[in-house]
């Protein structure tokens, strides 16, 4: 369940939105995005949805992150480096699913403000 306690429904929809195309904007840059690269804008979104949503809300998303993209561990030493390329393509299909889980917390916002819109 959502919870928005320090703005509007609206002004949490336009920093909901700014982040998604932050994200897209990410995903168009040129090759070989860095695991830097995610980090900044991913603490970003995970810090505004502990803002609205109890803290167990997106504990699904990340099991399906975790399930379907893999985590991307830079201190494991016991498996072999991954290559820059797969680096690459795992950063890219984790940022895809934030986006993902993004437009459905856009979704839930969207009918919040609706439902209290006077």
């Amino acid at each position: 369940m959502l919870r928005i306690t320090h703005t509007t429904p609206r002004r949490l929809l336009g920093h909901l939105r700014k982040l998604t195309r932050e994200g897209e904007a990410l995903l168009t840059c040129p090759p070989f995005l860095t695991p830097v690269d995610e980090a900044q804008w991913d603490a970003r979104v995970w810090k505004c949805f502990d803002q609205i949503a109890h803290p167990q809300a997106f504990d699904g998303a990340l099991q399906l992150d975790s399930a379907e993209v893999g985590r991307v561990d830079l201190l494991d030493f016991d498996r072999t480096p991954r290559s820059v390329p797969e680096l690459d393509e795992l950063i890219r299909r984790r940022i895809s699913r934030r986006l993902v889980t993004l437009a459905s917390v856009i979704e839930k916002v969207e009918a919040l403000a609706e439902s209290a819109a006077p």
